[in-house]
């Protein structure tokens, strides 16, 4: 199991490196057509938008861990490790059913959504906005991982 979690964490972090890359790669585009050539790309502002969504969205959920987010830990921090281990089972349990709970709302959304269209490529706007339905996916797969390492021994040098 190992092995195939490494093998998705690595594919991912590549996937959002190219994405970046090409993220920065239509910016610089934009800024050098409308300064430079005073002949500004009209579909350049869309395709830097979905691809900032996308990598924020599918980085956020892969390749930030839980440890490195930006957390209030101070009660957590100051008490036993079995208290702890039992707050981590606590707020994991909790986002993750909200998620669960929330999904299909957001899947109606985005079928909603694909009826638009962006307004320069004529994309479909459930384009976008699948980014956040591939967010909550991974989430709720993370906090599943680790819910069952919380419940193993050893749970405190997880991530």
């Amino acid at each position: 199991m190992y092995r195939a979690t490494r093998w998705f964490s690595v594919s991912v972090e590549v996937l959002c490196v190219v994405a970046f890359a090409a993220l920065f790669a239509v910016f610089m585009l934009q800024v050098v057509y409308r300064y430079v050539l005073n002949d500004p790309l009209s579909w350049t502002q869309e395709v830097a938008e979905i691809l900032y969504v996308w990598v924020v969205c599918v980085g956020a959920a892969t390749i930030v861990t839980e440890r490195e987010h930006v957390s209030f830990n101070l009660i957590y921090a100051s008490v036993q490790p079995r208290l702890r281990r039992l707050l981590a089972i606590a707020g994991t349990g909790f986002v993750t059913l909200v998620l669960v709970a929330t999904l299909y709302g957001n899947y109606d959304f985005i079928a909603f959504t694909s009826r638009q269209k962006t307004p320069t490529l004529r994309i479909p706007m459930s384009v976008v906005f699948s980014a956040f339905g591939v967010f909550m996916v991974l989430v709720i797969i993370n906090g599943a991982v680790r819910l069952y390492r919380l419940t193993r021994p050893g749970w405190e040098r997880q991530p």
